[in-house]
């Protein structure tokens, strides 16, 4: 069998470098291992434009958000979805000082930040001595609503085989790749935290970090909205299933130091507890899911051929941002990969060149 591009993985980056790739013609094949709980399944689908404690712009927010916006509607209109929207983030101060700092900010970046008016409505559900804040606008993506139905066009398609990858049976050539009965012309890494263990990639600076989330039901809450308030309170699925009014993701963590991945009692605890401190309503844990992401030490992603195996290319290391990130690198890849244009520099892995050819 042989296919232009072979790719390992169908998370975030697996589905949006299959899709750009396809957008131009050329053949795929797709090898993934179908775990029902990954980093990309269980994230919250949340593209927010500033970031951290100091309210400050997402890398390249301008460029992302636009470029997100459009490439999900793009992509939903093919598969007759609908997977992304405009909402935004009801940010309840925990502190006085996290007020003053949001107020602060808020005269800077006018663009995502503002004070709201009547919160009489907002403080009826929710406690928030220190009111409130709104970062608008940001995008929402129903993630698994994407992930299943872009598995089941490349099933259709013939592209896609649900199986793990062993990498011991691929042989890379001059001009070729062959994996099995698989001979294409270029392999392309997607795997998350599984290519950290890549004969080709294992050098590479990741900095993996365990995410913990918990599946709510909370009668009463508009899904109008995101919450927040040291913690994030989203709507899921986010839109479309009518009969899950009233389910909200929450979390989550991002702890760079764990023995497994598997949900603790204690990230449980913590949030039912800080939620009940938070909000007015009743609510009820529904689940509860662990997972690792492939983050990178300077948190930008790993874009790009290695530079001893130009038949080797990788797209990964995009942390929490893989919502934003995914698209607009598997673009760039693509882009790369066939008409030889110019991948971002702080994202080209040729940045780590020498460590890859040691």
């Amino acid at each position: 069998m042989q296919k232009d591009f072979l790719i390992v993985g169908q998370g975030l980056c697996g589905t949006w470098i299959s899709w750009w790739l396809m957008q131009e013609g050329k053949s795929v094949m797709v090898i993934d291992e179908g775990k029902p709980v990954s980093s990309s399944r269980i994230a919250s689908g949340v593209i927010n434009p500033v970031t951290g404690r100091v309210l400050a712009k997402t890398w390249m927010a301008e460029t992302l958000l636009p470029f997100a916006l459009e490439a999900y509607s793009s992509i939903g209109r093919a598969l007759g979805i609908h997977c992304i929207q405009t909402v935004d983030i009801l940010h309840a101060f925990p502190t006085e000082q996290m007020q003053q700092a949001f107020q602060n900010r808020s005269q800077e970046v006018t663009e995502y930040l503002s004070i709201p008016g009547d919160t009489q409505r907002w403080e009826q559900l929710m406690t928030a001595p220190f009111g409130f804040g709104v970062i608008n606008p940001a995008l929402l993506i129903d993630l698994n609503l994407l992930l299943n139905q872009w598995q089941h066009h490349l099933v259709r398609q013939h592209s896609i085989r649900l199986e793990p990858f062993n990498e011991d049976e691929l042989e890379i050539y001059p001009d070729h790749v062959q994996y099995r009965d698989i001979e294409a012309g270029t392999i392309i890494y997607c795997g998350g935290v599984e290519t950290m263990g890549s004969a080709y990639f294992n050098r590479l600076p990741f900095s993996p970090n365990k995410g913990e989330a918990l599946l709510l039901e909370v009668r009463g809450l508009p899904q109008t909205h995101i919450y927040k308030k040291g913690l994030s309170l989203v709507p899921f699925p986010h839109f479309g299933y009518q009969s899950n009014a009233g389910f909200f993701w929450a979390g989550s963590t991002y702890e760079n130091r764990f023995t497994h991945d598997e949900p603790t009692a204690g990230f449980r605890e913590r949030t039912t507890r800080q939620l009940s401190e938070w909000l007015k309503l009743p609510f009820t844990v529904v689940d509860h899911w662990s997972a690792i992401r492939p983050a990178t030490v300077e948190r930008r992603p790993f874009v790009g051929v290695h530079p001893l195996h130009p038949r080797v290319a990788i797209l990964n290391g995009t942390g929490t941002k893989g919502c934003s990130l995914a698209p607009y690198f598997a673009r760039e890849l693509a882009q790369y990969l066939i008409h030889g244009q110019p991948i971002t520099k702080e994202a080209d892995i040729q940045r780590f060149s020498r460590i890859l050819s040691a």
